[in-house]
């Protein structure tokens, strides 16, 4: 999620909720037979799936909308990304918390959020690494990966009705989303070297360090915690769960 005021938090989230809910209706409206209606509200969701996704660069800049004046800040970011070439659009704004986030389904309309909070607490080159890690989620197309895999968890949980495929899914969703993340530190320690990859993680593990106990609850985690990820860069060995 971008981050924004707790205003527009609110507002957005409401306007999910009414849309996703009149999705539904409308699906129910237009297949009364109630034997076609679980399909059709399944179809429903996959389309406000698209919509969300798709929607994504829309949405980010209604909860972002000023990006940051500080020409100092914009400055050094541009100095970064000429280091990164074929990068994606990268938009700096002002916000506190430490973020960077790719939104977008498709590479041709993806986008980079980056916060001046982060910027202000990592260096050059921890910031090309995590740069490098949100535009490789674009350039291996890994939203369009996860839209397609919810898309056909929720056609076969249509057809199957079952309490397993639910755990199963869920187990899956996981893994898929954890080797994504170990598919983006490996794409951008090969686009920017290691060195680079490695320092922008250990620099966001000094500003959100892991508890001794995450390493326990990777069953419901959907990323694999900055030791771990740093484990992988240096070692190659990549713990999914």
């Amino acid at each position: 999620m971008i981050p924004s005021t707790w205003f527009r938090r609110v507002i957005f989230g409401l306007f999910i909720l009414e849309v996703a809910g009149a999705l539904m209706w409308l699906a129910a409206w237009l297949v009364p037979n109630p034997a076609d209606k679980a399909f059709a509200q399944t179809v429903a969701g996959m389309v406000f799936l698209l919509g969300f996704y798709s929607g994504a660069p829309l949405s980010a800049r209604f909860l972002a909308p000023r990006q940051s004046e500080d020409e100092a800040m914009r400055a050094r970011l541009t100095g970064v990304l000429r280091e990164l070439p074929q990068s994606r659009p990268v938009f700096l704004y002002d916000h506190e918390e430490k973020n960077a986030t790719t939104v977008g389904i498709l590479a041709s309309q993806s986008r980079v959020y980056v916060t001046s909070g982060l910027m202000a607490n990592v260096s050059n080159e921890g910031l090309k690494g995590i740069l490098a890690h949100e535009d490789t989620h674009v350039v291996e197309h890994h939203i369009l990966i996860t839209f397609s895999y919810a898309c056909a968890y929720a056609l076969v949980a249509n057809e199957v009705n079952s309490n397993k495929l639910f755990i199963f899914g869920f187990i899956a969703f996981m893994t898929l989303r954890r080797y994504l993340e170990y598919r983006a530190d490996a794409g951008a320690a090969k686009r920017v070297g290691k060195e680079a990859m490695v320092t922008g993680l250990k620099e966001l593990h000094a500003i959100y360090p892991s508890k001794s106990w995450a390493r326990w609850f990777m069953v419901v985690m959907a990323y694999p915690t900055l030791p771990m990820r740093i484990k992988a860069l240096e070692t190659g060995r990549k713990v999914l769960f």
